[in-house]
């Protein structure tokens, strides 16, 4: 019978992080490349074929990558002080098992769940609709966009209309937790007809 590992000690944290990865990589890949395909929907029809696919992938292989190591790696630390605290917490109290369930609870919980897929989706969508722009060569800037509607909340409400660097990934939605944001690209227009002029000969 294999022996369960202990919620205390740090191997029992890096298996876990490990079993996350392999459910979220085809999550974060598949995501990736829906921002992809999207932020070349938002781009005048006439630059879509701009869009280096080569650039592109590579780069969505570079993001998958860095974010094992950001994302995945910082929510398996948050939940691993917080499991661990609690343990200490309820090892030391002398209270019944309950009462260790009912504080581990929230960071299980369906709803906790629900709110880091609808943030992660949305920032790995908005690194995809970036890295799709970028590669144009013509677009190195985007803007922030709301829902412009009463729920929009006091983060993101001086955000809207703001111009961002596409390369700016730090600046990129989401703002908070089930942030509802999203960028569209800004042609640099004079730049792309200077371009157009010289293929043409003009």
């Amino acid at each position: 019978m294999k022996k369960k590992k202990n919620p205390l000690q740090l191997d029992f944290w890096a298996d876990e992080e490990a079993a996350l990865w392999d459910v979220m990589l085809s999550f974060i890949v598949d995501g990736y490349m829906d921002g992809a395909g999207g932020g070349v929907n938002l781009l005048p029809p006439e630059m879509r074929v701009l869009v280096d696919w080569d650039v592109v992938n590579s780069a969505a292989l570079e993001f998958a990558k860095n974010y094992r190591y950001t994302w995945i790696k910082d929510l398996t630390d948050t939940t691993r002080a917080h499991v661990q605290r609690a343990m200490t917490d309820w090892i030391n109290s002398g209270e019944p098992l309950e009462a260790l369930e009912i504080k581990l609870a929230p960071m299980f919980s369906p709803a906790r769940a629900a709110r880091i897929a609808a943030t992660e989706v949305t920032r790995i969508y908005a690194q995809g609709n970036g890295d799709a722009w970028e590669s144009t060569g013509y677009i190195n800037a985007s803007r922030w966009n709301t829902a412009v509607d009463e729920l929009v909340c006091p983060i993101c409400e001086p955000l809207n209309g703001q111009i961002i660097g596409v390369g700016d990934i730090d600046a990129y939605p989401p703002a908070h937790p089930n942030c509802r944001c999203w960028l569209t690209p800004i042609v640099d227009e004079e730049a792309l007809k200077e371009q157009t002029e010289r293929i043409l000969g003009l």
